[in-house]
């Protein structure tokens, strides 16, 4: 063979053997994407046990208590000053909420809930319990957005006006 041929058979062949790979004529490489996505994580809310507050327990006063070892200054001493524009709102909170439906238009009671003129409960119980409903359930129970925080120390001086003014 001449030199010249020996140069254009080696040329084709090179040309062949280019195309070949160019048409997928070379070894398979493995180019696929998986199909299936890799599991995602999805959190699941939890939720803690609040243990409801205790329903609140009223002292009786007057004679159906008995006779008492407490002096008159000592009672003096036990009430709560109360501000006279907070019971004011205290009362529109108390019509609001229908509190008289149940408990009467003056806090004395009725067939379906005791009276609340007899109401010796802390401010910070008693706002713990509207917030809870405490062993009463969601029928006491006032969130936010119904009862605000300063409603419901206004509806505290409420009921503590009636249970001084008894």
């Amino acid at each position: 063979m001449t030199a010249l041929s020996h140069i254009c058979l080696v040329s084709g062949l090179t040309i062949v053997l280019v195309a070949s790979v160019a048409c997928g004529g070379a070894a398979p490489q493995n180019t696929a994407t998986p199909t299936d996505a890799p599991p995602t994580h999805t959190p699941f809310p939890t939720f803690a046990f609040v243990e409801p507050t205790k329903a609140p327990v009223f002292e009786q006063t007057g004679a159906e208590s008995g006779a008492s070892d407490a002096s008159p200054d000592d009672a003096a001493e036990d009430a709560i000053a109360l501000d006279p524009k907070k019971v004011e709102r205290g009362l529109g909170r108390y019509q609001a909420l229908d509190c008289a439906s149940c408990h009467g238009a003056a806090g004395q009671g009725t067939d379906k809930a005791g009276g609340l003129q007899d109401f010796a409960m802390s401010e910070d119980d008693f706002i713990t319990f509207v917030r809870s409903g405490g062993e009463l359930g969601t029928e006491h129970q006032y969130s936010t957005d119904r009862l605000s925080n300063s409603g419901s120390r206004n509806l505290y001086q409420y009921l503590v006006s009636l249970a001084q003014t008894s």
